[in-house]
């Protein structure tokens, strides 16, 4: 079954619904996706919904990604701790 381009199946209620925000609503532990969010295939492939490869995010990020046609994932900071064990070094 398919719903858009999407891969999908038929919810007990007979709605469709894609496997792809299925496995994205188990994979970050949701009911239902927030509002805002969106499942995005990290790497464009709309069959590949393999937990890996799904990642949760805001729709202007989102959309963002497909216009610049890239998934930028900037660093996270590092730790105090992290930054306390530098500054002995």
């Amino acid at each position: 079954m398919k719903k858009g381009d999407y891969q999908a199946y038929k919810t007990q209620d007979g709605k469709k619904k894609t496997i792809h925000s299925r496995v994205g609503e188990k994979k970050y532990d949701y009911d239902k996706i927030p509002a805002d969010f969106v499942i995005h295939h990290i790497d464009g492939d709309k069959n590949n919904n393999q937990y890996y490869n799904l990642i949760l995010l805001h729709k202007k990020d989102h959309r963002r990604i497909h216009i610049v046609k890239s998934l930028v994932i900037k660093s996270v900071q590092p730790s105090k701790e992290k930054l306390k064990e530098k500054e002995s070094e």
